[in-house]
């Protein structure tokens, strides 16, 4: 396979190669640390074989901390050339003029699916270069929970019989506090950010009448199945609960696939439990995960083929089997177990909306989701946040 993926790429780069190989052209790649880091590692070695006028150098950064880095240290001129980071901040990239777009955007788009060239795009142009397709969804502990809950009633149903505080065991864990995930208690009540289509910050619907009624029946939640504050139920400490089996479910996304095969808990994944009055798994937040070209690369030429490099078919395949996050292209066998529940969930999914007002969101509702979860009154909290967002530019 090693070989196959090196000639198939040697191919569709042979002219590229020969250009670069005077030029001595040195790159900056910036990836999340675990698996993603494994991937990027293999993706450099591969291509500096192909192209040895290029030196590449990996250096480890948070996905969700790539963008405020890279404006920061893309003027200072010691960023990336090429970084990694979900579609949402696209907006605010482009705004800043810190991302370059693709060329020949049709061609190399071509193969990808829908949601892809989505989140790829800003104000109709294509500036991302896509690695994976994302959702949260349930992963449950086939031996603490074999069946998984369809509904919430049923989630609360099985805490009262799993849950004991003394022992800090709780059916269920997720960051209650943020905004990625408390998403879907505003969604799936009819409160969609931004409107229908995710882009008129008019319609934030933050404290409509539906956000409302679903945020409190998210602060209803705490004393029947996580009675925890909201400062405390951080991704470490949810992450840490499931692995040592004190807690039977934990929603969370595909990045965590392979750190839960690693630990050997025997997990599968679901849909998300349906809230009461619907008839389908609660909606939650999908992403795109991107590669961009830094706007303030030296070698921008060189870095665009690295990207179209580690997005290609082979690429992705192997990043596929290093990570267990989906490739977003339609020319590529995803059907494995894991893989199967993310794809599932992203039926009842809704793209992270691309406008730069997306930022006032994570702040203003970061901190009611919080203020809420602790007891906070639930329309004072959410009108704050709504007041936030309406003041911001």
């Amino acid at each position: 396979m090693k070989k196959i993926v090196l000639a198939a790429a040697a191919l569709a780069m042979a002219a590229t190669a020969s250009t670069f190989a005077a030029g001595k052209a040195k790159l900056k790649v910036w990836e999340s640390d675990g698996a993603e880091k494994n991937f990027i590692q293999k993706a450099i070695k591969d291509y500096k074989k192909i192209n040895k006028g290029v030196t590449i150098t990996y250096e480890p950064v948070q996905s969700t901390d790539a963008r405020a880095k890279i404006e920061l240290d893309g003027p200072a001129g010691v960023g990336a050339d090429v970084f990694v980071t979900p579609h949402d901040h696209i907006g605010a990239l482009v705004a800043g003029g810190h991302v370059l777009p693709v060329d020949d955007a049709d061609a190399y788009m071509a193969d990808f699916l829908p949601m892809a060239k989505t989140g790829a795009t800003y104000d109709g142009v294509v500036y991302g270069y896509p690695l994976g397709a994302e959702t949260y969804g349930l992963f449950y502990n086939k031996d603490l929970c074999p069946n998984p809950p369809k509904t919430w009633d049923e989630v609360i149903a099985f805490a009262k019989k799993f849950n004991n505080k003394a022992e800090g065991k709780y059916a269920l864990v997720w960051p209650a506090a943020d905004g990625y995930y408390g998403y879907m208690f505003m969604d799936s009540f009819g409160a969609p950010l931004f409107g229908p289509n995710g882009n008129d910050r008019k319609q934030h619907n933050l404290n409509s009448a539906n956000a409302i009624k679903g945020l409190t029946y998210f602060q209803n939640l705490r004393k029947q199945i996580l009675d925890i504050p909201a400062a405390d139920v951080s991704g470490d400490f949810c992450n840490a609960q499931f692995v040592e089996g004190k807690s039977a479910m934990i929603i969370t996304g595909p990045w965590k696939i392979n750190d839960f095969k690693k630990s050997g808990v025997n997990f599968g994944i679901a849909t998300l439990p349906a809230f009461p009055g619907t008839d389908h798994p609660a909606n939650s937040f999908s992403g795109v995960r991107l590669a961009f070209v830094s706007s303030y690369s030296e070698f921008p030429e060189e870095a665009k083929d690295f990207a179209k490099f580690i997005t290609s078919k082979e690429m992705l395949e192997k990043r596929f089997e290093i990570t267990d996050q989906i490739p977003p292209r339609k020319d590529i066998d995803t059907n494995k177990e894991y893989s199967n529940g993310i794809k599932a969930q992203l039926v009842y999914a809704k793209p992270m909306p691309t406008i730069p007002q997306l930022g006032t969101y994570w702040s203003a509702m970061g901190s009611a989701y919080s203020g809420i979860w602790d007891g906070d009154d639930v329309k004072t909290d959410l009108n704050a946040a709504a007041a936030a967002m309406e003041a911001a530019k």
